[in-house]
């Protein structure tokens, strides 16, 4: 079950980047929790609707995308993402790699969390966007 898990993770991902986040969020169960970061490179638990919300400063972007590059499975229940994440605003670029670990139970994203480089932060500071 976790393969498929990875593969829907992968596939909804793409699917988001086209403009399509109907899959992502199905994917994640109403009641998940995510561990995440802020703009500004602090961490702090999303409820669902706080997770997707924080997806709306992505469209104070010129460019954004996230790519799952590769998956890990681990167990019955876990999958590893490396997702490259590419953002622009006027010359301010951040392309880098960030790691998300997905709890799966039926199917569904229950609790996540995620790891960014300091370039995360320091991107958003350069881009000006708090929040």
């Amino acid at each position: 079950m976790t393969q498929q898990n990875a593969d829907a993770l992968t596939k909804a991902f793409a699917a988001a980047d086209t403009g399509d986040a109907s899959l992502l969020v199905s994917l994640y169960a109403d009641d998940m929790t995510w561990a995440g970061f802020t703009v500004d490179g602090t961490v702090r638990l999303y409820t669902k609707g706080e997770f997707l919300e924080a997806f709306g400063v992505l469209a104070k972007l010129d460019e954004s995308r996230n790519e799952v590059i590769g998956c890990a499975v681990v167990g019955d229940e876990i999958v590893t993402a490396n997702v490259r994440i590419y953002r622009r605003l006027g010359g301010v670029e951040l392309d880098t790699t960030m790691v998300m670990v997905h709890r799966f139970i039926d199917g569904q994203v229950t609790f996540g969390n995620d790891m960014v480089p300091s370039s995360f932060e320091q991107f958003w500071a350069a881009a000006g966007i708090t929040g």
